[in-house]
């Protein structure tokens, strides 16, 4: 597991949306997503309101299920 290299506060964990197959990474500290690839400070990444609403979900931490937990959580 690594630092979020954005806020550098978070953890970067891999995430889903229910239902869907494909997994995402994301900082549960700064709600950033990124979809491919590697974490990284620069665009292309997303934030976790746009995420979901690929799929037509609001862009809540309800609608996504987490597959790691970040230390201390």
């Amino acid at each position: 597991m690594i630092r979020c290299p954005r806020c550098d506060q978070g953890w970067v964990i891999r995430a889903r949306v229910p239902e869907e197959s494909e997994t995402f990474l994301l900082c549960h500290e700064c709600d950033t997503v990124w979809v491919a690839g590697e974490p990284h400070e620069g665009p292309p990444f997303l934030v976790l309101e746009e995420y979901p609403a690929r799929f037509g979900l609001d862009g809540l931490w309800s609608n996504i299920e987490l597959l790691e937990r970040a230390p201390g959580r």
